[in-house]
């Protein structure tokens, strides 16, 4: 228990014993300055003082006395006991580990930083050296951050300690010529440090990849990224063929494509609602002039909407049955993806087989 526990603890036990007044309130006073050993060695003193006065009382009153005097040493010997077997810890500063980090506390410290948050931030990535995290801290305030979201981007996302700040802004020049302003950029950090990270060359190869494969123009592109940021983290394939199935599969035009935030959804979730709602009749991919049979509900509807919503309100069905057919649809395309191989495994060997019937003639 700590010191002022401590104190009270002991005015209560003698308080409750009868013990004089003006011990308690001693006790009271100097329980903040004393330590657990001298306070100890000071209870046991004034167990002695109370049972001398004891012992000098009224004789008319021996037999009670004789009790009250055995209660007494009883409850003092219990108190010292407690306190002897206690483990008192000493109270501490808040900022005394800062002392360990010398002039190096004092420039986080100018920076806005609490004693706290700076503790908190060498925590993190323990063995970066200090200069190393003043200035990838430094970045990420010049990027509008306050300290609380500085630190909270470093929790998120530690190995940002382990980059050079020259990295930090290059990625955010960057994203700059990638019409992000500061607004973006801020967001980006907040929600997508790992994007701080990447190569610069992972970057430009999405860059590529939306401007020459899906043929989106440089503002759409720099739309797409801002409103998807994690398309940066996905997998290239993945990120194709999104477009291609909104793009063929849906007859899903480039602009309302951006519109739609197509690339927030995930692939999986995307082709889940769309086949369930095209075997339930409530879709149908649009013929070689743009015209379907049935009015196809927009793109932006299917993937904002809860699952919850889509399944009542779209596809007029049940979890359960939307539970099974998503069961359903993973082993077909499992079965399908068996078959490709298999097949791609016997067009290897048809060819390795020509070929030595070619060498052998």
């Amino acid at each position: 228990m700590r010191g002022a526990q401590l104190g009270r603890f002991c005015a209560q036990v003698l308080q409750k014993h009868k013990f004089v007044p003006f011990a308690c309130h001693s006790i009271q006073l100097s329980y903040l300055k004393a330590s657990p050993l001298a306070l100890v060695c000071s209870l046991q003193h004034l167990g002695c003082r109370l049972t001398g006065t004891s012992s000098s009382g009224q004789s008319e009153a021996n037999v009670s006395h004789g009790s009250c005097k055995t209660d007494t040493n009883e409850a003092s010997q219990k108190l010292l006991e407690t306190l002897a077997t206690s483990q008192v810890e000493p109270e501490r500063p808040a900022d005394l580990d800062l002392l360990k980090l010398g002039k190096v506390a004092d420039l986080f410290l100018d920076m806005g930083l609490r004693p706290a948050q700076i503790i908190h931030l060498f925590s993190l990535q323990p063995y970066a050296p200090p200069q190393l995290r003043l200035a990838v801290v430094s970045e990420l305030l010049l990027l509008g951050l306050s300290t609380d979201a500085t630190l909270n981007v470093l929790q998120k996302s530690p190995e940002l300690l382990g980059m050079s700040s020259k990295h930090i802004k290059d990625r955010a020049d960057l994203l700059r010529r990638l019409a992000f302003k500061e607004v973006g950029l801020n967001h980006m950090a907040v929600h997508f440090p790992r994007i701080f990270t990447l190569p610069q060359k992972r970057i430009e190869v999405i860059e590529n990849l939306l401007k020459e494969k899906c043929l989106f123009s440089v503002q759409q592109i720099s739309k797409i990224l801002q409103t998807c940021p994690n398309i940066l983290l996905e997998e290239l394939g993945d990120v194709e063929y999104k477009f291609q199935f909104a793009y063929f599969r849906m007859g899903i035009k480039h602009r309302e494509i951006v519109n739609s935030g197509l690339f927030q959804a995930s692939l999986a979730e995307i082709k889940n609602r769309v086949i369930f709602l095209e075997r339930l009749g409530l879709f149908q991919t649009p013929d070689k002039k743009g015209q379907t049979q049935v009015v196809n509900p927009k793109l932006k509807s299917i993937i904002r909407a809860s699952e919850s919503d889509f399944i009542e309100k779209m596809a007029c069905s049940s979890l359960e049955e939307y539970n099974i057919f998503k069961k359903l649809l993973a082993r077909e395309e499992e079965r399908r993806r068996k078959e490709e191989e298999a097949a791609e495994k016997n067009d290897l060997s048809d060819s390795e087989s020509d070929g030595e019937g070619s060498d052998s003639d």
